[in-house]
């Protein structure tokens, strides 16, 4: 980026003076040099060090670093080193919350990059750099981006303070040795981690190891299960006894002890159930209030001896519901966005721990390598519309710390990272995701900006990409174009990483959908890949290489490759560099090996203005009734209804039983449409939450006051649920491109409508099943084919009729007719104007 002259405001509030300007340098010339106190600390020397350094590399001016009071120059230190500078700020470096607190202050003799502690100074130096547009995207070298700025004129006055007071993006599985120094870099430049150390993993099994001699002294320290006790794995202590509470405060005092610069000690309980069934631990109540009593007294132990410090753990599993006891105001309880039991939801979640007076956290997953294999658009961590809801939704809801399980994997969920880690910092930035983004793309890749934008929209997870081989298509062509208009080495590294993190994808693509006489050379050849372009950071390969085997049973890693097998030792290892030609080949291969989905259909609109269509269009009535079958998680139906009524359905929970401790079955009934209090087209008209995953039936009723459209919304926690539904009312399934139906269901059958006039019936699918005409004639079969797009050319006279989809498995989801499947014809709800259209 080369800006001959930068002119930078920024404002501390707008109703305080504009910020006076001063010129740091002018045409390379030095205007101000670098101060810090005589006695600086051995931190704020190297932060004043990096800052002349990059300032020299920014502006070509010879900055240094020199001693003094601070009245003039570039100060940079913390309050305490310029005790004679008038900046009004009250800092407090000693409470824990507020050791990140710096000041950023233009004056007619220069500057202040002034913090409560040297960490603070360390962000003061960092930020000031990104102000004038210094970045470090991802961690390494080829993602740093250094301007060029030959003049530089400064006017600066803000005070900057974290919104979250930990904010730690790490990695599961750790990282390997190559990614150690670039990721804490990272961290450093973009004031990721946090100015509070909190430690909230699984506490009790190293307690209960540590306390090893008290537990064989005392066999009643172990849970009782099932009327006996004995040593377990992953304990939960028989907390209903004081002793044994006293005995885990004392070793989470001596760890303190023995560590005095930690901020914190966990308390979780370890994973998993087996808690202790004594009548002396059910007197404490809950799982959560027995967890929730040890971590108070623990609190107030640390209260007398350490003040300050505090306690960290989860609510996670089964401590996820509230207590119904108080928390003490130095427990932290970092709520768990997965893994919950009990049955709430997130939000409730979060409203019953504050309720409790908790202090909370998030434990959040942004990506996970089992789950995600480092594939576009399959975390968190890549979906940017998430990220942009929820980190400031926590916040709002009391949250102020993040511990965000995530993965060494740049490529797909690199913009998210650093878009989620600003936001972290405040939760303001929120509103500039477009800008941010936009930053990203200009100074990542120049010329090859808008390429490169459609191959973000691309690994971005906020919408679907319901085609792998058209989203791998579209990313390699992108890439294309890019490397065609690319003007810099610097930016063609990039694409580089980007290409082979690609060319990663596309080849984990073929494995996943590689058959038994293939599979072990495709995996091989993943693996391999992987490893060689690892030190890119694009992909974990370090989790890969150590999981993905474990996973899947039909593949190996013989011995003497495996992950722990040094190169040179090991075959499968080779760090060879790509060569531009072999990348370039990589481009081109891809583009051949992915075409681009072409649609020769239209896909149509229609509103939700939802009708009865049967004697309006004479649909008929003699047809064999469908079926959906039980479902996993959230079910989503519609209905109407056009005088006063009952819905009453017949809901069995619990059909997974090792899953019956998910809560019961959520049902909502919604108005849809119609005058509300507030103005919104849906309404909240009950809940009912009575229905225990038990394995048996019970019956739900929900009273209908208005005519009209209703949404029904079932949930379970991710089980299993079937649904009985009255033959007096509709039942309605909705299946678009951005909302498909529930995807668990078994073999299912419905009905739908195509309009008058419609030529091609264009929609998603693929898997098992066929679509058949009005007149029970096939007309496409579903078996073995891909899920991708469709189409179907409407025979004469088969338009302004009902088809039938039979023997599904999978969602369909209706891209040109009005995309509702119903049990039978009479059933349907249509758009109210195909309905008046069609009579």
């Amino acid at each position: 980026m080369n800006l001959p002259f930068l002119l930078l405001y920024i404002t501390l509030c707008t109703a305080h003076p504009e910020p006076v300007r001063v010129t740091l340098a002018e045409e390379q010339a030095l205007r101000q040099t670098i101060v810090i106190d005589v006695n600086a600390s051995l931190e704020t020397k190297a932060s004043a060090a990096k800052l002349a350094d990059y300032l020299r590399k920014i502006t070509g001016a010879p900055f240094d670093v020199l001693s003094g009071d601070g009245s003039k120059g570039i100060a940079v230190g913390r309050s305490l080193d310029f005790p004679n500078i008038a900046h009004g700020v009250e800092f407090r470096p000693n409470e824990i919350t507020r050791r990140e607190e710096y000041l950023l202050r233009t004056h007619a003799d220069g500057m202040w990059l002034i913090g409560a502690t040297d960490l603070a100074v360390q962000h003061a130096v960092w930020d000031f750099l990104y102000r004038i547009g210094y970045r470090q995207f991802f961690p390494g070298p080829t993602w740093e981006v250094i301007p060029n700025v030959r003049s530089l004129t400064v006017a600066l006055d803000t005070l900057e303070k974290p919104s979250y007071h930990s904010r730690r993006i790490w990695y599961g599985f750790g990282a390997w040795d190559y990614a150690k120094e670039p990721y804490r870099d990272w961290c450093e430049k973009n004031r990721s981690g946090g100015g509070v150390q909190l430690n909230t993993g699984h506490a009790y099994d190293g307690i209960v190891k540590s306390l090893s001699k008290d537990f064989e002294q005392h066999p009643e320290f172990w849970p009782e299960i099932n009327g006996e006790r004995k040593p377990v794995r992953n304990p939960k202590p028989c907390l209903g006894n004081e002793s044994v509470r006293q005995a885990m405060i004392a070793q989470a005092l001596a760890r303190l002890e023995s560590n005095p610069t930690l901020d914190s000690v966990s308390i979780d309980p370890s994973d998993g159930g087996g808690w202790c069934e004594c009548t002396k631990c059910k007197q404490l109540g809950s799982i959560s209030d027995q967890a929730i009593t040890l971590a108070n007294e623990l609190a107030e132990a640390i209260d007398r001896k350490h003040p300050g410090k505090v306690v960290g753990l989860y609510a996670y599993n089964y401590h996820s519901s509230p207590p119904t006891i108080q928390v003490h105001p130095n427990v932290v309880v970092s709520v768990a966005t997965a893994f919950i039991k009990g049955g709430q939801s997130l939000d409730e979640l979060l409203v019953g721990w504050a309720s409790k007076d908790a202090v909370l956290g998030i434990r959040e997953y942004y990506s996970v390598n089992t789950w995600d294999r480092d594939q576009p658009a399959h975390a968190r961590g890549g979906n940017l519309d998430y990220l942009q809801r929820t980190i400031p939704l926590f916040y709002s809801k009391g949250a102020r710390y993040m511990s965000a399980e995530s993965s060494d994997n740049w490529g797909p969920n690199g913009l998210g990272y650093f878009f989620a880690n600003r936001m972290l910092w405040d939760v303001n930035e929120a509103n500039k995701k477009e800008a941010i983004v936009n930053d990203f793309l200009e100074k990542a890749f120049g010329s090859a900006r808008q390429p490169m934008a459609d191959f973000y929209q691309e690994i971005d997870g906020s919408t679907p990409h319901l085609v792998t081989s058209d989203q791998l298509g579209r990313m390699f062509r992108a890439l294309d174009q890019a490397r065609r208009v690319v003007d810099s080495p610097e930016i063609q590294k990039r694409l580089d990483d980007l290409t082979l993190y690609t060319q990663y994808s596309d080849l984990f693509y073929q494995y996943s959908q590689s058959d038994a006489l293939h599979r072990q050379a495709s995996f091989e050849a993943l693996i391999r890949f992987a490893y060689r372009m690892r030190t890119t950071m694009m992909i974990h390969t370090y989790a890969l290489y150590r999981d993905l085997a474990n996973r899947d049973k039909s593949v190996t890693i013989p011995a003497d490759a495996q992950w722990q097998v040094s190169e040179g030792k090991n075959p499968w290892k080779s760090s060879r560099a790509f060569d531009s030609s072999e990348i370039a080949a990589f481009v081109r291969a891809g583009i051949e090996r992915n075409p681009l989905v072409e649609l020769n259909f239209r896909p149509a609109a229609f509103s939700n203005d939802l009708i009865p269509a049967s004697q309006a269009l004479n649909l008929p009535s003699d047809k064999p009734a469908g079926e959906w079958g039980p479902g996993r998680g959230v079910q989503i139906f519609h209905t109407y209804t056009e005088k006063e009524t009952s819905l009453d359905l017949k809901i069995t929970g619990g059909l997974i039983p090792h899953y019956r401790d998910r809560g019961n079955v959520k049902v909502e009934l919604w108005k849809i449409g119609g005058a509300s209090q507030s103005g919104e087209q849906e309404t909240l008209i009950t809940a009912d939450k009575s229905t225990p995953p038990d394995g048996q039936e019970h019956l739900v009723q929900l009273l209908i006051k208005e005519l009209g459209h209703y949404r029904v919304t079932v949930s379970d926690g991710n089980d299993r649920t079937s649904i009985i539904w009255p033959e007096s009312l509709p039942c309605v399934i909705q299946s678009e491109k951005d909302k498909g139906m529930n995807e668990t269901y078994g073999q299912w059958m419905g009905y739908f409508y195509v309009p008058k006039g419609t030529k091609v019936i264009g929609f998603f699918g693929g898997e098992h099943g066929e679509i058949r005409d009005s007149e029970d004639r096939p007309q496409f079969w579903l078996n073995g084919k891909q899920p991708n797009f469709y189409s179907i050319d409407v025979p004469h006279g088969q338009d302004g009729k009902v088809w039938k989809a039979r023997y599904v498995r999978g969602a369909i989801r209706l891209l040109t007719v009005p995309p509702y499947f119903a049990r039978t014809p009479a059933e349907l709800l249509l758009p109210k104007e195909i309905v008046e259209k069609d009579r």
